[in-house]
Protein backbone atom coordinates (compact mmCIF):
# COMPACT_ATOMS: atom_id res chain seq x y z
CA UNK A 1 0.00 0.00 0.00
CA UNK A 2 1.29 3.45 -0.73
CA UNK A 3 1.36 6.41 1.49
CA UNK A 4 -0.50 9.66 0.18
CA UNK A 5 2.05 12.38 -0.32
CA UNK A 6 2.29 15.50 -2.24
CA UNK A 7 5.88 16.09 -4.37
CA UNK A 8 7.47 19.59 -4.21
CA UNK A 9 10.43 20.40 -6.96
CA UNK A 10 12.89 19.32 -4.13
CA UNK A 11 11.40 15.65 -4.08
CA UNK A 12 11.73 15.54 -8.56
CA UNK A 13 15.33 16.62 -8.04
CA UNK A 14 16.02 13.95 -5.44
CA UNK A 15 14.39 11.24 -8.02
CA UNK A 16 16.57 12.38 -10.62
CA UNK A 17 19.99 12.03 -8.48
CA UNK A 18 18.47 8.38 -7.42
CA UNK A 19 18.53 7.59 -11.68
CA UNK A 20 21.53 9.55 -12.26
CA UNK A 21 23.89 6.78 -10.13
CA UNK A 22 23.30 4.09 -12.77
CA UNK A 23 24.57 5.53 -15.86
CA UNK A 24 27.44 7.54 -13.46
CA UNK A 25 28.87 4.14 -12.78
CA UNK A 26 28.97 2.86 -16.43
CA UNK A 27 29.16 6.02 -18.58
CA UNK A 28 31.89 7.54 -16.59
CA UNK A 29 33.99 4.78 -16.79
CA UNK A 30 33.34 4.32 -21.00
CA UNK A 31 36.33 6.73 -21.86
CA UNK A 32 38.71 4.93 -19.51
CA UNK A 33 38.84 1.64 -21.11
CA UNK A 34 41.38 1.62 -22.80
CA UNK A 35 43.55 3.50 -20.40
CA UNK A 36 42.90 0.15 -17.98
CA UNK A 37 43.53 -1.83 -20.74
CA UNK A 38 46.72 -0.61 -21.45
CA UNK A 39 47.80 0.43 -17.61
CA UNK A 40 47.03 -3.34 -16.75
CA UNK A 41 48.08 -4.92 -19.50
CA UNK A 42 45.03 -7.06 -20.21
CA UNK A 43 42.80 -7.94 -23.44
CA UNK A 44 40.07 -6.19 -24.57
CA UNK A 45 38.09 -8.64 -23.37
CA UNK A 46 39.25 -8.56 -19.97
CA UNK A 47 39.10 -4.86 -19.85
CA UNK A 48 35.63 -5.25 -20.67
CA UNK A 49 34.34 -7.38 -17.97
CA UNK A 50 35.07 -3.57 -15.81
CA UNK A 51 32.05 -2.87 -17.64
CA UNK A 52 30.06 -6.30 -18.21
CA UNK A 53 30.69 -7.48 -14.34
CA UNK A 54 29.16 -4.15 -13.38
CA UNK A 55 26.44 -4.40 -15.19
CA UNK A 56 25.72 -8.07 -14.78
CA UNK A 57 25.58 -7.19 -10.63
CA UNK A 58 23.02 -4.37 -11.43
CA UNK A 59 20.98 -6.61 -13.06
CA UNK A 60 21.02 -9.12 -9.96
CA UNK A 61 20.82 -6.68 -7.57
CA UNK A 62 17.77 -4.69 -9.19
CA UNK A 63 15.52 -8.12 -8.77
CA UNK A 64 16.42 -7.98 -5.28
CA UNK A 65 15.35 -4.71 -4.25
CA UNK A 66 12.35 -4.50 -6.90
CA UNK A 67 10.77 -6.93 -4.39
CA UNK A 68 12.14 -5.56 -1.19
CA UNK A 69 10.71 -2.60 -1.56
CA UNK A 70 7.57 -3.89 -2.31
CA UNK A 71 7.63 -6.13 1.24
CA UNK A 72 10.16 -3.43 3.49
CA UNK A 73 9.11 -0.20 1.55
CA UNK A 74 11.23 1.46 -0.60
CA UNK A 75 13.39 4.15 1.48
CA UNK A 76 15.49 1.70 3.40
CA UNK A 77 16.21 -0.85 0.53
CA UNK A 78 17.12 2.40 -1.26
CA UNK A 79 19.67 3.54 1.23
CA UNK A 80 21.60 0.48 1.90
CA UNK A 81 21.93 0.58 -2.17
CA UNK A 82 23.76 3.53 -2.41
CA UNK A 83 25.80 2.75 0.19
CA UNK A 84 26.84 -0.29 -1.62
CA UNK A 85 27.94 1.66 -4.64
CA UNK A 86 29.90 4.60 -2.46
CA UNK A 87 31.96 1.68 -0.92
CA UNK A 88 32.45 0.02 -4.10
CA UNK A 89 33.77 3.44 -6.19
CA UNK A 90 36.30 3.42 -3.44
CA UNK A 91 37.13 0.38 -3.17
CA UNK A 92 37.75 0.64 -7.27
CA UNK A 93 39.94 3.92 -6.21
CA UNK A 94 42.83 2.10 -4.25
CA UNK A 95 42.52 -0.96 -6.61
CA UNK A 96 46.28 -2.53 -6.79
CA UNK A 97 45.22 -5.24 -9.64
CA UNK A 98 42.78 -6.34 -11.92
CA UNK A 99 41.19 -8.96 -9.73
CA UNK A 100 40.88 -6.19 -6.76
CA UNK A 101 39.15 -3.57 -9.58
CA UNK A 102 36.78 -5.91 -10.90
CA UNK A 103 35.60 -6.71 -7.66
CA UNK A 104 35.30 -3.19 -6.74
CA UNK A 105 33.48 -2.68 -9.84
CA UNK A 106 31.06 -5.81 -9.37
CA UNK A 107 29.97 -4.14 -5.51
CA UNK A 108 29.55 -0.77 -7.50
CA UNK A 109 27.20 -2.15 -9.70
CA UNK A 110 25.08 -4.39 -7.11
CA UNK A 111 24.77 -0.44 -5.23
CA UNK A 112 24.03 1.15 -8.57
CA UNK A 113 21.25 -1.22 -9.17
CA UNK A 114 19.23 0.70 -6.68
CA UNK A 115 18.54 4.00 -8.52
CA UNK A 116 16.64 3.52 -11.50
CA UNK A 117 14.58 0.54 -9.93
CA UNK A 118 13.06 2.47 -6.97
CA UNK A 119 13.37 5.97 -8.42
CA UNK A 120 10.62 4.45 -11.20
CA UNK A 121 8.83 2.39 -8.46
CA UNK A 122 8.99 5.51 -5.95
CA UNK A 123 7.61 7.49 -8.54
CA UNK A 124 4.55 5.36 -9.54
CA UNK A 125 3.53 4.90 -5.56
CA UNK A 126 3.31 8.85 -6.00
CA UNK A 127 2.15 9.85 -9.04
CA UNK A 128 -0.31 7.11 -9.98
CA UNK A 129 -0.62 4.75 -12.68
CA UNK A 130 -2.08 7.59 -14.90
CA UNK A 131 1.16 9.88 -14.89
CA UNK A 132 3.54 7.48 -14.18
CA UNK A 133 4.43 7.26 -17.93
CA UNK A 134 4.39 10.96 -18.66
CA UNK A 135 6.42 11.63 -15.02
CA UNK A 136 9.16 8.76 -15.96
CA UNK A 137 9.54 10.51 -19.70
CA UNK A 138 10.45 13.54 -17.97
CA UNK A 139 12.31 11.65 -15.42
CA UNK A 140 14.18 10.00 -17.91
CA UNK A 141 15.32 12.85 -19.71
CA UNK A 142 16.16 14.42 -16.88
CA UNK A 143 18.37 11.53 -16.14
CA UNK A 144 20.07 11.43 -19.26
CA UNK A 145 22.22 14.45 -17.93
CA UNK A 146 24.16 11.53 -16.51
CA UNK A 147 25.00 9.75 -19.86
CA UNK A 148 25.53 12.95 -21.03
CA UNK A 149 28.12 14.76 -18.85
CA UNK A 150 29.57 11.82 -17.42
CA UNK A 151 31.82 10.61 -20.70
CA UNK A 152 32.95 14.08 -20.80
CA UNK A 153 33.99 14.16 -17.24
CA UNK A 154 35.41 10.70 -17.75
CA UNK A 155 37.33 11.75 -20.51
CA UNK A 156 38.96 14.78 -19.04
CA UNK A 157 39.34 13.32 -15.13
CA UNK A 158 41.08 9.95 -16.98
CA UNK A 159 43.43 12.43 -19.38
CA UNK A 160 44.49 14.87 -16.54
CA UNK A 161 44.84 12.51 -13.91
CA UNK A 162 44.23 9.07 -14.72
CA UNK A 163 41.52 6.96 -14.12
CA UNK A 164 41.30 6.22 -10.55
CA UNK A 165 40.30 10.00 -10.42
CA UNK A 166 36.84 9.13 -11.86
CA UNK A 167 36.26 6.81 -8.84
CA UNK A 168 37.03 9.28 -6.46
CA UNK A 169 34.32 12.13 -8.26
CA UNK A 170 31.73 8.78 -7.58
CA UNK A 171 32.27 8.02 -4.37
CA UNK A 172 31.65 12.03 -3.66
CA UNK A 173 28.56 11.98 -5.60
CA UNK A 174 27.21 8.86 -3.97
CA UNK A 175 27.51 10.68 -0.55
CA UNK A 176 26.06 13.33 -1.94
CA UNK A 177 22.98 11.40 -3.51
CA UNK A 178 22.80 9.14 0.42
CA UNK A 179 21.98 12.71 1.75
CA UNK A 180 19.41 14.18 -0.53
CA UNK A 181 17.13 10.81 -0.23
CA UNK A 182 17.54 10.92 3.40
CA UNK A 183 16.17 14.56 3.60
CA UNK A 184 14.29 14.83 0.53
CA UNK A 185 12.02 11.44 -0.33
CA UNK A 186 9.75 10.34 2.22
CA UNK A 187 8.74 6.70 2.64
CA UNK A 188 6.44 6.00 -0.19
CA UNK A 189 4.83 2.33 0.36
CA UNK A 190 3.97 0.73 3.69
CA UNK A 191 5.89 -2.24 4.75
CA UNK A 192 3.71 -5.54 3.69
CA UNK A 193 4.61 -9.20 5.04
CA UNK A 194 0.89 -9.97 2.80
CA UNK A 195 2.80 -10.73 -0.21
CA UNK A 196 3.17 -14.55 -0.47
CA UNK A 197 5.71 -16.78 -1.06
CA UNK A 198 8.81 -14.58 -0.06
CA UNK A 199 10.50 -11.93 -2.06
CA UNK A 200 10.62 -13.16 -5.25
CA UNK A 201 7.59 -14.74 -5.72
CA UNK A 202 5.96 -11.75 -7.55
CA UNK A 203 8.36 -12.34 -10.29
CA UNK A 204 7.27 -15.81 -10.65
CA UNK A 205 3.77 -14.44 -11.51
CA UNK A 206 4.88 -11.79 -13.76
CA UNK A 207 6.87 -13.84 -15.92
CA UNK A 208 4.06 -15.92 -16.52
CA UNK A 209 2.44 -12.95 -18.59
CA UNK A 210 3.62 -12.68 -22.20
CA UNK A 211 2.58 -8.94 -22.04
CA UNK A 212 4.72 -8.30 -19.10
CA UNK A 213 7.50 -10.19 -20.68
CA UNK A 214 7.36 -8.38 -23.64
CA UNK A 215 7.71 -5.26 -22.48
CA UNK A 216 10.57 -6.19 -20.42
CA UNK A 217 12.41 -7.58 -23.24
CA UNK A 218 11.80 -4.53 -25.32
CA UNK A 219 13.65 -1.84 -23.37
CA UNK A 220 16.41 -4.51 -22.40
CA UNK A 221 17.34 -5.76 -26.03
CA UNK A 222 17.46 -1.25 -27.08
CA UNK A 223 19.81 -0.75 -24.37
CA UNK A 224 21.87 -4.20 -25.49
CA UNK A 225 21.90 -2.36 -28.76
CA UNK A 226 23.12 1.08 -27.06
CA UNK A 227 25.59 -0.53 -24.76
CA UNK A 228 27.31 -2.76 -27.60
CA UNK A 229 27.99 0.21 -30.04
CA UNK A 230 28.98 2.50 -26.99
CA UNK A 231 31.82 0.42 -26.21
CA UNK A 232 32.86 -1.43 -29.04
CA UNK A 233 33.07 2.18 -30.59
CA UNK A 234 35.52 3.50 -28.02
CA UNK A 235 38.06 0.99 -28.63
CA UNK A 236 37.55 1.11 -32.79
CA UNK A 237 38.28 4.71 -32.60
CA UNK A 238 40.98 4.52 -30.45
CA UNK A 239 42.61 1.72 -31.94
CA UNK A 240 41.57 2.68 -35.73
CA UNK A 241 41.29 6.46 -35.57
CA UNK A 242 44.19 6.96 -32.59
CA UNK A 243 41.77 9.19 -30.68
CA UNK A 244 42.03 9.76 -26.91
CA UNK A 245 39.76 9.61 -24.10
CA UNK A 246 38.98 12.99 -24.41
CA UNK A 247 38.10 12.80 -27.61
CA UNK A 248 35.79 9.74 -27.15
CA UNK A 249 34.38 11.56 -24.50
CA UNK A 250 32.88 14.48 -26.38
CA UNK A 251 32.02 12.03 -29.21
CA UNK A 252 30.24 10.03 -26.71
CA UNK A 253 27.79 13.23 -26.97
CA UNK A 254 25.87 11.80 -29.59
CA UNK A 255 24.27 8.98 -27.71
CA UNK A 256 22.07 10.84 -24.69
CA UNK A 257 21.50 13.94 -27.13
CA UNK A 258 19.45 11.20 -28.97
CA UNK A 259 17.95 9.75 -25.71
CA UNK A 260 16.87 13.23 -24.70
CA UNK A 261 15.11 14.00 -27.71
CA UNK A 262 13.13 10.77 -27.92
CA UNK A 263 12.49 11.14 -23.98
CA UNK A 264 11.69 14.76 -24.46
CA UNK A 265 9.36 13.70 -27.59
CA UNK A 266 7.43 10.95 -25.64
CA UNK A 267 6.65 13.29 -22.55
CA UNK A 268 4.96 15.80 -25.37
CA UNK A 269 3.20 12.87 -27.81
CA UNK A 270 2.89 10.29 -25.42
CA UNK A 271 -0.20 11.29 -23.63
CA UNK A 272 -2.17 10.98 -26.67
CA UNK A 273 -0.66 8.10 -27.98
CA UNK A 274 -1.01 4.20 -26.63
CA UNK A 275 1.74 2.51 -25.06
CA UNK A 276 1.69 -0.13 -26.74
CA UNK A 277 2.37 2.27 -30.29
CA UNK A 278 5.41 4.02 -28.25
CA UNK A 279 6.49 0.87 -27.58
CA UNK A 280 6.40 -0.43 -31.10
CA UNK A 281 7.84 3.13 -33.20
CA UNK A 282 11.19 2.44 -30.79
CA UNK A 283 11.59 -0.95 -32.04
CA UNK A 284 11.35 0.79 -35.58
CA UNK A 285 13.33 3.27 -35.09
CA UNK A 286 15.68 0.73 -33.58
CA UNK A 287 16.04 -1.13 -36.58
CA UNK A 288 16.63 2.23 -38.69
CA UNK A 289 19.76 2.62 -36.54
CA UNK A 290 20.93 -0.58 -37.08
CA UNK A 291 20.81 -0.06 -41.20
CA UNK A 292 22.11 3.23 -40.83
CA UNK A 293 25.37 1.99 -38.81
CA UNK A 294 25.98 -0.65 -41.08
CA UNK A 295 25.61 1.52 -44.02
CA UNK A 296 27.94 4.20 -43.45
CA UNK A 297 30.64 1.58 -41.99
CA UNK A 298 30.21 -0.34 -45.06
CA UNK A 299 29.68 2.11 -47.69
CA UNK A 300 32.04 4.95 -46.00
CA UNK A 301 34.79 3.41 -43.73
CA UNK A 302 35.74 3.61 -40.01
CA UNK A 303 35.62 7.53 -39.27
CA UNK A 304 34.34 8.90 -35.93
CA UNK A 305 31.05 10.12 -37.40
CA UNK A 306 30.41 6.82 -38.80
CA UNK A 307 31.20 5.06 -35.41
CA UNK A 308 29.14 7.78 -33.51
CA UNK A 309 26.18 9.46 -34.95
CA UNK A 310 24.65 6.32 -35.49
CA UNK A 311 24.26 5.86 -32.00
CA UNK A 312 21.73 9.19 -31.89
CA UNK A 313 19.17 6.92 -33.43
CA UNK A 314 19.70 4.08 -31.24
CA UNK A 315 19.64 6.11 -28.22
CA UNK A 316 16.33 8.38 -29.68
CA UNK A 317 14.81 4.65 -29.84
CA UNK A 318 15.78 4.27 -26.12
CA UNK A 319 14.30 7.58 -25.34
CA UNK A 320 10.76 7.12 -27.10
CA UNK A 321 9.73 3.91 -26.00
CA UNK A 322 11.62 3.18 -22.76
CA UNK A 323 9.07 4.92 -20.22
CA UNK A 324 6.04 3.54 -22.19
CA UNK A 325 7.38 -0.29 -21.63
CA UNK A 326 8.18 0.27 -18.21
CA UNK A 327 4.65 1.99 -17.21
CA UNK A 328 3.27 -0.61 -18.99
CA UNK A 329 5.33 -3.42 -17.49
CA UNK A 330 4.15 -1.68 -13.95
CA UNK A 331 0.51 -2.13 -15.17
CA UNK A 332 -0.01 -5.65 -15.59
CA UNK A 333 0.05 -5.90 -11.68
CA UNK A 334 -0.08 -3.02 -9.71
CA UNK A 335 0.62 -4.29 -6.30
CA UNK A 336 3.73 -5.75 -7.89
CA UNK A 337 5.08 -2.33 -9.22
CA UNK A 338 8.24 -3.28 -7.96
CA UNK A 339 9.20 -6.09 -8.76
CA UNK A 340 7.91 -5.40 -12.12
CA UNK A 341 10.52 -2.03 -12.34
CA UNK A 342 12.97 -4.65 -10.73
CA UNK A 343 11.98 -7.15 -13.67
CA UNK A 344 12.37 -4.38 -16.39
CA UNK A 345 15.47 -2.86 -15.07
CA UNK A 346 17.16 -6.43 -14.80
CA UNK A 347 16.38 -6.67 -18.42
CA UNK A 348 18.00 -3.45 -19.15
CA UNK A 349 21.82 -4.47 -17.31
CA UNK A 350 21.51 -8.39 -18.17
CA UNK A 351 21.41 -8.08 -22.36
CA UNK A 352 23.82 -4.68 -22.72
CA UNK A 353 25.74 -6.71 -20.32
CA UNK A 354 25.69 -10.48 -22.13
CA UNK A 355 25.53 -8.73 -25.74
CA UNK A 356 28.62 -6.46 -25.32
CA UNK A 357 30.59 -9.26 -23.54
CA UNK A 358 30.03 -11.24 -26.40
CA UNK A 359 30.83 -8.58 -29.04
CA UNK A 360 34.48 -8.31 -26.77
CA UNK A 361 35.05 -12.11 -27.36
CA UNK A 362 34.28 -11.66 -31.06
CA UNK A 363 36.22 -8.66 -31.42
CA UNK A 364 38.58 -9.24 -34.65
CA UNK A 365 39.91 -5.74 -35.05
CA UNK A 366 36.72 -4.71 -37.24
CA UNK A 367 33.57 -3.43 -36.73
CA UNK A 368 31.66 -6.32 -37.91
CA UNK A 369 30.63 -7.74 -34.55
CA UNK A 370 29.74 -5.00 -33.19
CA UNK A 371 27.38 -4.11 -35.79
CA UNK A 372 26.19 -7.52 -36.17
CA UNK A 373 25.17 -7.91 -32.58
CA UNK A 374 23.71 -4.69 -32.45
CA UNK A 375 21.06 -5.33 -35.44
CA UNK A 376 20.32 -8.70 -33.48
CA UNK A 377 19.25 -6.61 -30.54
CA UNK A 378 17.06 -4.15 -32.45
CA UNK A 379 15.34 -6.11 -34.30
CA UNK A 380 14.84 -8.71 -31.10
CA UNK A 381 13.52 -5.19 -29.26
CA UNK A 382 10.79 -4.89 -31.98
CA UNK A 383 9.62 -8.54 -31.97
CA UNK A 384 9.34 -8.10 -28.00
CA UNK A 385 7.41 -5.02 -28.63
CA UNK A 386 5.14 -6.53 -31.47
CA UNK A 387 4.92 -9.22 -28.85
CA UNK A 388 3.46 -6.93 -25.83
CA UNK A 389 1.10 -5.20 -27.95
CA UNK A 390 -0.91 -9.11 -29.08
CA UNK A 391 -1.00 -9.82 -25.89
CA UNK A 392 -4.13 -10.00 -23.96
CA UNK A 393 -3.42 -10.46 -20.16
Amino acid sequence: MTIPFRPRWYFFIALVSITFIGPLSLHLFIPALSAVKQGFGVSTGMAQLTMSLAMLSMAFFTVAYGGLSDRFGRKRVLLGGLVLFTCGAAACMVAANMTMLLAGRILQGAGAGCGVVLARAIARDVYGQDRVAQVIAYLTAAYVLGPMVAPPIGGQLTALFGWRALFVFASAVGLLVILAVIFGVPETRVRSAALPQGVFAGYKSLLRRPRFVGFMLQPGLLSAAFYTQATAVSFLAAEHLGADAAKIGLWFFAFPIGFMSGSFISGRIGANRSIEFMTILGGLVGIASGALLVGWLYFGGVSMAALYIPGIFVSLAQGLSMPYAQAGAMAVDPELAGSASGAVVFSQFFWPAALQQLTGMLADGTWVPMAAVQCVAVSGALLAGWMAARAKD
